[in-house]
């Protein structure tokens, strides 16, 4: 229906036109109004795409922006925290290495220290030992040199008894030799033998004075000597001039015999001295045991 039936209609329905025209101008303000509103909707909702599109976009700028900003803050901040570890790692190892220095040079002088107190009580107690053993050494020599004293002195009497044994029994030979051939001197003078046996026996007589000597003394031995040429007068007297068995004996009771008897008194003195001096030496040897 166009217009001119529109406004027929409204004749009919007995509707002022005045009342149509406002209504249908009330109308179309209304739909101009309508297509405004919805053109500015519509410039409004694009407005605001665009808003929200350039937003969108700012944001993202902003964002991509504020991430790159951040990440660069990041960055310098990692940076400096990098340099500050760095720098706090170098401080700590330096303080570290100064610590450890100092710690070594404290550890060397208390080394010191302790090895110079170590040495020092090791010098001591090697001082102190070598005391002691140069003690126990001079105490274990003198316990050595006594016993050795004391066995040589024992050694010495064990020899001196052996001496004096050996001297015994070549003084007893000696002495029975003498009396043995005082003896057979005296039977062959008064048996009336010839010249030439009394001359041999006077002269092994003579001889005993060098066998007498070592172990009886020079007083014995001249006393042997004396006999020995008693012996070798009367053998030579007899030679020269026979002596009867009478002249003999009183001749030998009276000049030989007193002679012997002193020897034989000599002899059996020297004999208890060696004696004694034995019995001496024994007890010695006894009480150093």
């Amino acid at each position: 229906m166009d217009l001119t039936g529109i406004a027929a209609l409204v004749a009919l329905a007995g509707i002022p036109v005045s009342v149509l025209v406002a209504h249908w101008q009330k109308r179309t303000a209304l739909q101009q109004t309508h297509a405004l509103n919805q053109a500015a909707r519509e410039t409004a909702d694009a407005a605001h795409q665009a808003a929200l599109a350039q937003a969108e976009a700012g944001h993202r700028a902003a964002r991509e922006s504020a991430l790159e900003q951040a990440a660069a803050s990041h960055r310098a901040a990692l940076a400096q925290l990098e340099a500050a570890h760095q720098a706090a790692l170098t401080q700590a190892a330096t303080a570290h290495q100064a610590a450890l220095e100092l710690q070594a040079a404290h550890a060397a002088a208390a080394h010191e220290s302790t090895m110079t107190q170590a040495a020092a009580a090791h010098q001591a107690a090697l001082e102190l030992q070598a005391a002691q053993s140069a003690a126990s050494h001079r105490s274990a020599m003198a316990v050595v040199v006594a016993n050795h004293r004391s066995a040589l002195e024992i050694a010495r009497a064990q020899d001196q008894v052996e001496v004096e044994r050996w001297k015994r029994e070549k003084r007893t030979a000696a002495f029975e030799k003498v009396h043995a051939t005082l003896d057979e001197f005296r039977t062959a003078f008064l048996r009336e033998a010839d010249p030439d046996a009394l001359g041999r026996i006077g002269f092994e007589l003579h001889g005993l004075f060098h066998t007498v000597l070592p172990f009886g003394g020079l007083r014995l031995a001249e006393k042997v000597a004396w006999l020995s040429r008693e012996c070798g007068n009367l053998a030579r007297r007899v030679r020269e001039t026979p002596l009867s068995e009478t002249d003999r004996k009183e001749h030998w009771d009276s000049e030989i015999s007193p002679r012997r008897k002193e020897l034989s008194e000599a002899m059996s003195q020297m004999v208890e001295l060696a004696e004694r001096n034995r019995i001496a030496n024994v007890r010695r040897m006894n009480q150093r045991r």
